[in-house]
C-alpha cells in the first residue's frame, strides 16, 4: 500500500526564518540548524555537499565534530519538518549520491511569491500601468517581515542576506520612480526616510529622497538631505559623494524638473486618466464576497445604530464576524466622507504572523495620504491620531489577536467609527458596545443553506434540513461548506449527507471544501492558546457530554482549582468553551468533537505525574 502523500510545508526567509505544517508553526532547532536548513532551501532542487553545508554554515570556524554534524542536524530537520524515520523519502530533504537536495515541490516559500509579484510589477509597467506597478511593489514590499534570515550565523546566511535586502531596495527603487512618473513624489517621503535611518550611506536611497522632497515643492529640504549624507559619507568614510548623487544635488539647485525624472508641475501624469493635482483620494476598502449575511439583523441594527467610537464583534471561528462587520460598514460608509478602511490583522490566520501595530499604521498612513518618517510605535501612534483628528474615518479591523493589538490603532476624536472583530472577546479593550456572536436560530440556519443548496431540493427534504443545520451546530462556516457540498452534487439527496455526518469520527473530514474548513478554522484558535488552555481544552473534549466544572478538571488534571478556573475562563474568552452557569463549562458540538480528537492524538492528557489517559474522563462528570 503506498504511503500517503506528505503534506505541504510553507516556510517564510523574508524576516527570521520559520515554517508551518497545516497552520502550525514548527520549531526548527538551534540556531546552526536552522542556518544549515536556509543552505538547503534557497538552493532548491540542487544538490548541496556536506562540506558546502559545513562552510555556509560554520565557514572559518567548524565544529569540533567536523562534517559529522551534518548528517546529523539533516536527520533532527527531517523529524521536526515531518519525515518518518523508516520513510526518509517523504521528506523535502533528500539524501543524493554527494550531498542533501530541498525537493521544493512538497514546499511553498515567501520568495517565490515575492518573484511572482516582481514579475506582475514588471509587467504592469511595460504596459504604462503604473499604478497598478506601484500596488504590486508595494505587495512585494510587505513580504519583508524584517531583515531576511534574521540572526542566522555562517557565510552562507550573510551573503542572502545582502542579496535580499538588495531585493528589497530595488523594489523600493521601482515603486518610487513609478510615483514620480504618476507625479506622487509626496508618497514616497516617509518610506525613503525610514529606509535611510536604516542605510544611513545609501546614496541611491539619498537621490530618490531628494527628488521626491523636490517635487513636493520642498527644494530646502532636499539640499538639506544631500548636505546630511555628504557628512556622514565625510566623517564616517572618508569619502566624497558619488557623480551621480551631486549631478542629482546640481538639478536641484537648478530646479531642472526634467533631470530629476520629474513631471514639470501643470503637465499631466503617466498613467492616470483625469485626476488634477489637487484631487484627493478618499479611499475605500471594503471588500466585497465576504459571504451571505443571514440571520444576523439584531446584531447588525446594533453595530450601525447611534454613533460609538468603537465597537466589537468577537465569536468562534466561522460564526460570520467579517461578514456582519463588513454589511455594517457598507451601511455605514455614506456617513464618513473621509474614507472607509479595511485591514485584516491576521490574527488568526494561516501561514501567517499576527501584524504589529507599527505595519499597520504605516498602512493606514499611507491609505489616508499622511506621509511621515517614522518608525518608532509611540511616534506613528502620536502621528496617526494627529492625522486623523478631525476627520470623519470608518474604520474596520478584521481578525484582530488581542487588545494590544488593536488600541494603538484607533483614531483621534469621536468624529471617527472603528468597527473590531476578533475570535476573543478583547476585554482588555475599551469599547462603547461589543456584540458576542453564537449560533444562528434554526429558522436562519435553514434559510442560509436553502439559499445555496435552492429552494425545491430543500423542499423536498424539510426534515434532513432540519437535522443538517443541527449537525453543523447552526455555525454559518459550518453551514456555507455543507450546503456547498450539497449544492455541487445534483445526485446526493440531502439526507445523505446528513447519515455522514451522523458519524461523529468523521463529521468534521465532511465539513471541507477546497480551502475551506471548520476543521482547520478551529485548529488556528488552538494553536495559538497557552500550553495550559490546551490541556483544559482536550481534557473537557474527552468528557461524554463535553462538559465540567472546573473543580472536577482540577482533580483530573492535578491542578489546584484555580488554575483549572483561570484556564476554563480564558478559553471562555477565546469564544471555545461556553459557560452555561457560574463554574460550569461545556464545548458546543464540533469542538467537542475537536478537542476529543485532539486528545485522541496526543493519547492522553497531560498534566501532573503520570499520564491522565482518556479513560479516566467519565471522573469529571
Amino acid at each position: 500500500m503506498p504511503a500517503p502523500a506528505p503534506r505541504p510545508l510553507d516556510f517564510t526567509v523574508l524576516g527570521p526564518l520559520r515554517a508551518w505544517r497545516d497552520g502550525t508553526r514548527l520549531d526548527l532547532g538551534p540556531i546552526r540548524q536552522q542556518a544549515l536548513l536556509a543552505a538547503l532551501l534557497l538552493r532548491p532542487d540542487m544538490t548541496v555537499s556536506g562540506r558546502e553545508l559545513l562552510d555556509g554554515v560554520w565557514g572559518a570556524e567548524p565544529p569540533g565534530s567536523g562534517s559529522k554534524i551534518v548528517p546529523v542536524y539533516v536527520h533532527r530537520l527531517r523529524r521536526r519538518l515531518g519525515a518518518v524515520d523508516d520513510c526518509p523519502r517523504e521528506s523535502v530533504i533528500a539524501r543524493e549520491r554527494g550531498g542533501y537536495r530541498f525537493v521544493s515541490r512538497e514546499s511553498t516559500l515567501d520568495l517565490t511569491r515575492l518573484d511572482q509579484i516582481a514579475d506582475e510589477a514588471a509587467a504592469a509597467k511595460i504596459t504604462g500601468d503604473l499604478t497598478a506597478a506601484v500596488s504590486a511593489c508595494q505587495r512585494a514590499l510587505e513580504l519583508f517581515q524584517g531583515e531576511p534570515l534574521a540572526g542566522l550565523p555562517g557565510p552562507f546566511a550573510e551573503a542572502e542576506r545582502l542579496r535580499l535586502e538588495e531585493r528589497r531596495l530595488t523594489l523600493l527603487q521601482e515603486k518610487v520612480e513609478c510615483q514620480f512618473q504618476l507625479g506622487r513624489p509626496v508618497d514616497a517621503i516617509g518610506e525613503l526616510h525610514a529606509q535611510i535611518a536604516k542605510h544611513a550611506h545609501s546614496e541611491t536611497l539619498t537621490a530618490l529622497l531628494m527628488r521626491a522632497l523636490y517635487g513636493s515643492g520642498r527644494q530646502a529640504d532636499a539640499l538639506t538631505a544631500y548636505s546630511q549624507l555628504r557628512h556622514r559619507l565625510v566623517e564616517d568614510l572618508g569619502v566624497e559623494p558619488g557623480e551621480r548623487l551631486r549631478s542629482v544635488h546640481q538639478a536641484v539647485l537648478r530646479g531642472d524638473d526634467a533631470a530629476l525624472g520629474l513631471i514639470p508641475r501643470g503637465e499631466p501624469r503617466a498613467g492616470e486618466r483625469s485626476q488634477t493635482r489637487s484631487t484627493r483620494h478618499v479611499p475605500d476598502e471594503l471588500p466585497a464576497g465576504v459571504g451571505d449575511l443571514v440571520g444576523r439583523q439584531e446584531e447588525l441594527d446594533l453595530l450601525t445604530c447611534g454613533d460609538p467610537a468603537v465597537s466589537a464583534v468577537d465569536g468562534v471561528a466561522g460564526a460570520g464576524k467579517t461578514a456582519l462587520a463588513v454589511r455594517a460598514a457598507r451601511q455605514l460608509c455614506h456617513r464618513y466622507p473621509d474614507g472607509c478602511l479595511f485591514v485584516d490583522l491576521h490574527g488568526h490566520s494561516e501561514h501567517r504572523e499576527a501584524l504589529p501595530p507599527e505595519r499597520v499604521l504605516r498602512r493606514l498612513l499611507r491609505a489616508i495620504g499622511a506621509a511621515h518618517a517614522f518608525d518608532d510605535l509611540d511616534e506613528l501612534v502620536a502621528f496617526w491620531r494627529s492625522a486623523t483628528a478631525g476627520l470623519r474615518l470608518l474604520l474596520v479591523l478584521d481578525n484582530a489577536s488581542g487588545a494590544d493589538q488593536v488600541r494603538p490603532l484607533l483614531p483621534a476624536g469621536a468624529d471617527s467609527r472603528v468597527l473590531v472583530t476578533s475570535r476573543h472577546r478583547l476585554v482588555g479593550l475599551d469599547v462603547d458596545r461589543r456584540i458576542s456572536l453564537g449560533p444562528l436560530t434554526r429558522q436562519a440556519a435553514e434559510e442560509l443553506l436553502t439559499r445555496i443548496v435552492g429552494a425545491e431540493r430543500a423542499a423536498r427534504e424539510p426534515d434532513a434540513m432540519g437535522e443538517l443545520a443541527r449537525l453543523c451546530d447552526r455555525l454559518p462556516l459550518a453551514l456555507c461548506i455543507a450546503g456547498a457540498r450539497i449544492q455541487s452534487r445534483p445526485a446526493w439527496a440531502i439526507g445523505h449527507l446528513v447519515r455522514r455526518m451522523a458519524d461523529d469520527e468523521r463529521r468534521l473530514a465532511e465539513l471541507t471544501a477546497e480551502d475551506r474548513s471548520v476543521e482547520a478554522a478551529f485548529r488556528l484558535s488552538y494553536a495559538r492558546l497557552p500550553a495550559a488552555e490546551r490541556h483544559a481544552f482536550r481534557a473537557l473534549g474527552t468528557t461524554p457530554a463535553g462538559q465540567a466544572g472546573h473543580r472536577a478538571l482540577a482533580a483530573t488534571l492535578g491542578w489546584a482549582a484555580h488554575r483549572a478556573e483561570q484556564a476554563l475562563e480564558n478559553l471562555v474568552d477565546a469564544s471555545l468553551v461556553q459557560q452555561p452557569s457560574v463554574h460550569r463549562y461545556r464545548l458546543q458540538g464540533l469542538l467537542a468533537l475537536f478537542a476529543r480528537r485532539l486528545a485522541a492524538e496526543e493519547h492522553q492528557v497531560p498534566g501532573r505525574e503520570g499520564p491522565v489517559t482518556v479513560g479516566t474522563a467519565p471522573a469529571l462528570l
